[in-house]
């Protein structure tokens, strides 16, 4: 009874807790979304909206490095009890954030055309959207990364829940007026919209500090640490959305339906775990500040990945039907039942790496991006060269991931001493 005391106490079991319940809310939203989109949307429209939904993801990219930087300065500051630099730090990180997402509006609207080219699409409405969509998670990122950084986790799984409650109501009205693939790409952009808002409530007292002191920004060291954060963070996000990318490139339009079908449920792993990385990395840095105990923080984060993505992954083995009737309404998707356990176990494999790759960042251990960068170039380089069935790629998948887990555990216990 003691060690499960001291384990719902732990402040990464109880901020994964409070990040966890707002998540389950929010994607059991977003499933609700995506299973109305796959079984009301053509096979085709809904393949269009998953792979915009990855061109999405990886442009999403950059705010990850971003909000990693963020995260270390200001939860630096926070530790310290600094808030004047906090305040300071948060404007600094406010300009920087508004002339990027302007940059990436106009970038995003000149590849329109050939993102259609490129995607087989027939619409230009669709970059235009897209763009639209970028420019304001862009800013709502910046609100997201204070919010992490003053551990206000609780206040964050609001606004997940809140979010999720707008882009399910705006996704169903749309379908039914009729705005097909659109329907999707408006109900991400208003969810954005509303959870950028309602983040200032918890920020007003940084908004509002007085005497605020101008701080000089350690632009030498932001430097050395933001670009390899950034190349890292960029390449780990491709591995789940250039399999959908290349797949929708190499395969008819209706397989590339059935593909995003697959990436979905296989999510589910991801979505339900990723709470835990995203608490540890503030914690490690916080730790690593005051000079406290950190590796056994690293240890249980893995095994509260491990586990549940285990579980997950022998459901879709042994269920993969009820899987398939559950998110995608049955009906062809249940061609993919084959697929389900394999896709689980390459997304478990890949929740476990994130949290991997969240600890050496947040120690600032950034020659880990050449790991990263090999390991994601090999796995678009291959997919390229094998996709003759969905086996293929995923095996492809797999087998990088793989790779790269056990070339980050072999490092970290050859740093660490371990």
């Amino acid at each position: 009874m003691g060690f499960i005391k001291r384990l719902i106490g732990h402040e990464l079991v109880s901020g994964s807790f409070y990040l966890f319940l707002g998540s389950i809310f929010a994607n059991i939203l977003a499933f609700l979304l995506n299973l109305f989109l796959a079984r009301n949307l053509s096979y085709i429209d809904y393949g269009i909206f998953a792979s915009l939904l990855s061109v999405i993801t990886l442009a999403y990219i950059p705010a990850g490095s971003i909000n990693t930087i963020i995260v270390k300065f200001a939860t630096k500051y926070y530790s310290q009890n600094e808030m004047d630099k906090v305040s300071s730090f948060y404007f600094l990180s406010g300009k920087f954030i508004f002339i990027l997402a302007l940059f990436l509006f106009f970038l995003f609207l000149t590849l329109a055309f050939p993102l259609n080219i490129f995607l087989h699409l027939n619409n230009v409405w669709y970059g235009i959207i897209v763009a639209l969509v970028i420019s304001i998670y862009y800013l709502n990122s910046l609100n997201v990364a204070f919010l992490q950084s003053l551990l206000k986790f609780s206040f964050i799984s609001f606004i997940n829940t809140f979010g999720g409650v707008i882009k399910l109501v705006v996704g169903i009205v749309l379908v039914y007026a009729g705005f097909n693939a659109f329907s999707g790409l408006w109900a991400i952009f208003f969810m954005t919209v509303g959870s950028f808002l309602v983040a200032f409530i918890p920020l007003r007292t940084i908004i509002a500090q007085k005497n605020v002191k101008k701080i000089n920004i350690p632009t030498k060291e932001i430097m050395s640490y933001s670009i390899p954060a950034f190349f890292t963070i960029l390449f780990l996000t491709s591995f789940t959305a250039m399999d959908v990318i290349l797949v929708k490139h190499f395969f008819s339009s209706h397989d590339a339906g059935f593909y995003a079908g697959l990436s979905l449920m296989g999510k589910v792993i991801f979505y339900f775990t990723f709470p835990i990385p995203m608490v540890m990395f503030p914690l490690l840095i916080k730790r690593h500040t005051l000079g406290l105990a950190y590796k056994k923080l690293f240890y249980l984060a893995l095994l509260l990945v491990f586990l549940p993505g285990m579980l997950i992954t022998g459901f879709y083995y042994l269920f993969p039907q009820i899987t398939i009737n559950l998110f995608l309404g049955g009906r062809d998707y249940l061609m993919l039942s084959k697929y389900l356990g394999v896709f689980g176990l390459y997304l478990t494999i890949f929740s476990l790496v994130n949290v991997c790759v969240n600890f050496f960042l947040s120690f600032n251990e950034t020659k880990i991006s050449y790991f990263v960068i090999i390991a994601a170039v090999l796995q678009i380089v291959l997919i390229s060269i094998f996709h003759a069935d969905f086996y293929q790629v995923i095996y492809v998948s797999l087998a990088t991931v793989s790779l790269l887990l056990i070339t980050l555990l072999t490092y970290y216990f050859k740093k660490f001493n371990l």
